[in-house]
């Protein structure tokens, strides 16, 4: 929870930045009545952050980029594939002693990806589909999975005969996790 709320409140503060008009009117760090942004807060004045707050728009996509991509969230839950007959079943489970907040920006919850031997995609469940464009929050309590089979026959309708990777990817927009797995067509 702690990481989501820091995450925020860096998103909002690069949010602020440089939309207060022209910006040879004062410091970006101090708002009207002159109270300073940043009062009780540490402020890491590194070159990198006046560059990135000198374009709006672009510390805006590199904000978004870093809460979708944060390193942090990575292997937060337990990701696992099994193999039950031909069918894969991908399953995500909250292995942590707290509750974990899970957040899906429309009906897809996974998706995956399909390499050949040459590690060129050739499928990806999420190409040329359409899901619900509706916001679902739910809580995964320590101990709970979440379990998305894929059927075996549907995956390999249309590859040819050969050895493949696939790629499970979890949708959640707190926790990146994927897995990986083998198998060949015949």
């Amino acid at each position: 929870m702690n990481k989501i709320m820091t995450l925020l409140l860096m998103f909002l503060i690069l949010t602020a930045c440089g939309t207060n008009g022209d910006s040879s009117q004062g410091s970006p760090d101090i708002i009207e009545g002159n109270t300073p942004v940043n009062e009780g807060k540490e402020v890491d004045d590194s070159p990198a952050d006046s560059k990135e707050s000198s374009d709006p728009i672009k510390s805006k996509e590199e904000a978004r980029k870093k809460l979708e991509t944060n390193e942090l969230n990575k292997e937060e839950l337990e990701v696992q594939v099994d193999r039950q007959n031909e069918d894969f079943l991908f399953k995500v489970t909250n292995n942590k002693e707290e509750d974990a907040e899970i957040y899906f920006s429309s009906g897809q919850e996974y998706d995956y990806v399909v390499y050949n031997e040459s590690g060129s995609a050739v499928k990806k469940l999420s190409e040329g589909m359409m899901y619900t464009q509706a916001i679902k929050e739910m809580i995964l309590a320590p101990g709970e999975a979440l379990e998305y089979p894929i059927s075996y026959s549907d995956l390999v309708a249309d590859l040819p005969p050969g050895d493949y990777t696939i790629q499970f990817i979890f949708t959640d927009a707190n926790h990146h996790a994927t897995a990986k797995e083998t198998f060949t067509v015949e």
